[in-house]
């Protein structure tokens, strides 16, 4: 008996040093408020606090000039704990907003541009336009980020921070969402419990669809709570129960991005995927069917045990950075074994990007997107410069060499041979010309298919007579002949001058 006392104090003892723990930490998350021209201290507690005795707390979190409750605090920025803040004025922020973000103050019936960094308070309304996205953060921490032409009102609440959806998608860790008839809870777990992360998306005919990627969540509608746990969502149709948990469809492995250009060979797939106007990657679903079974009656069973339902379609992103805040282009497509991305129809231009995609079932459950890809949409040629020989230039030799450079590691093609350049872009290489005219044709391709190309006409001409005097190569027949070629020419001298003497004298 004494044990089991023993046992239930030190249980007690404990699940109340959790309970003052988790209380403490989160007392300890502060809001910043910005003290107006005139404010006292006495006055800035009672407008902001919910008990304005309890004015000394703000003296613990901030460095004053003095503790008088009289004193002016012009302009200063005051850090409060969030729990003595009035509901209505704790602030969450806009840590970023990408293309047309707009807000709504509480009373006011106007949209108005939204602004990075700003205050959103208490029933205040954010909406997001078409290719528009957006990240509210709360004074806890906990970070919403939002889809594409979706509405949110936000209501902090005492424990946790609560949202009213009422359109489009949010993503969610911690906070409250309720829906026209559903509300979504997430379960807050002990320190060292992975977090939750699901999503919440309200479909055009007002179905709440909810996907849980990690932790616990609750949801619940029409009296009924389904708990979901990782890798499962629930359909909730308007005014109906959630259904029964379903199985999310499967997170893409094992992709293989290749570069294809209609003008250049294929090349070895790299960490870093480059590109010219088109993209194309596998899009295969785990344990696909083989090719004999795709479209059998064994093909759509076995999608069935593995899936729980069919899935044929896929989400593609593109963004310019990796955690995808901006996305660039959002398509869903039905799934083939191989997909691509035309940059020409959707005008991107030159510069690093990254890729990722998630399957879509029947139902318009989504799964995990897959790890993102780099790539680079590369468009210009790359340069070619060539040293030797220069256009027009006559050659006697054999070989001729040629000699240029270009980018580092790209493909150099002359005529019927083929190098790569070195880390320096240099190359260097030969050809045997025929007599007369020779064309040289020299193609640069790069990793992404860019060609440069340079056309130089070169000509052999014949081997010039030997006029050295070097006689190594001459016959003894051809040594007398010289002998007495010069004999004779210096007997006709002697001759020449002897008569020219005779008619002098």
């Amino acid at each position: 008996m004494k044990k089991t006392i023993k046992h239930i104090k030190s249980t007690t003892l404990l699940l109340l040093s959790i309970l003052f723990f988790c209380s403490a930490a989160f007392a300890e998350v502060l809001q910043e408020i910005t003290v107006k021209e005139g404010d006292t201290l006495w006055s800035v507690a009672n407008y902001y606090l919910k008990d304005p005795q309890r004015w000394p707390e703000i003296l613990k979190y901030n460095n004053l000039p003095s503790s008088d409750l009289n004193v002016i605090l012009p302009g200063m920025k005051l850090r409060v704990p969030m729990l003595l803040i009035k509901e209505h004025l704790r602030a969450a922020h806009l840590i970023f907003v990408y293309n047309d973000v707009r807000y709504r103050r509480k009373a006011e019936a106007e949209w108005q541009k939204s602004a990075l960094d700003m205050e959103l308070y208490n029933e205040d309304g954010l909406r997001t336009m078409q290719q528009s996205s957006a990240k509210v953060k709360f004074p806890s921490g906990e970070v919403l980020n939002m889809d594409e032409n979706s509405l949110i009102i936000l209501k902090p609440e005492k424990k946790q921070e609560e949202i009213d959806l009422l359109s489009g998608g949010i993503r969610a860790s911690k906070t409250k969402i309720l829906t026209s008839s559903t509300m979504i809870d997430p379960r807050i777990e002990a320190k060292g419990v992975i977090a939750p992360d699901f999503k919440t998306r309200i479909k055009e005919d007002k179905t709440t669809l909810v996907e849980v990627y990690e932790g616990i969540v609750d949801v619940t509608a029409q009296g009924k709570t389904v708990t979901l746990t990782k890798g499962f969502g629930t359909e909730v149709k308007l005014h109906q129960p959630p259904s029964v948990p379903k199985t999310l469809p499967p997170v893409p492995g094992g992709m293989q991005a290749s570069a294809k250009s209609a003008n250049a060979p294929q090349l070895k797939q790299e960490p870093q995927t480059v590109v010219n106007n088109y993209l194309q990657f596998d899009v295969k679903l785990p344990n696909a069917p083989s090719p004999s079974t795709q479209g059998s009656k064994e093909n759509e069973d076995r999608q069935s045990k593995v899936l729980g339902q069919l899935v044929n379609n896929y989400r593609v992103q593109v963004s310019t950075s990796y955690d995808f805040t901006n996305i660039l282009i959002d398509e869903t497509r039905p799934i083939k074994d191989k997909a691509g991305l035309d940059f020409k129809k959707n005008q991107l231009s030159d510069g690093i990007y990254y890729y990722r995609y998630a399957f879509v079932d029947d139902l318009g459950f989504e799964g995990q997107h897959s790890i993102p890809v780099r790539f680079t949409i590369d468009t210009i040629p790359p340069t070619l410069e060539i040293d030797t020989p220069h256009d027009g230039e006559q050659f006697e030799t054999e070989f001729i060499s040629i000699e240029g450079k270009t980018k580092p590691g790209t493909t150099v093609k002359i005529n019927n041979s083929t190098l790569v350049s070195d880390d320096k872009g240099n190359f260097v290489s030969a050809i045997m010309p025929k007599k007369g005219n020779n064309l040289i044709t020299i193609y640069a391709i790069d990793r992404a298919g860019n060609t440069a190309k340079k056309e130089i006409v070169v000509e052999k001409v014949k081997v010039s007579k030997n006029t050295s005097g070097d006689k190594s190569g001459s016959t003894d027949k051809d040594k007398g002949s010289s002998i007495l070629s010069l004999s004779l020419g210096t007997l006709t001298i002697v001759v020449i001058v002897g008569v020219v003497l005779l008619f002098i004298k």
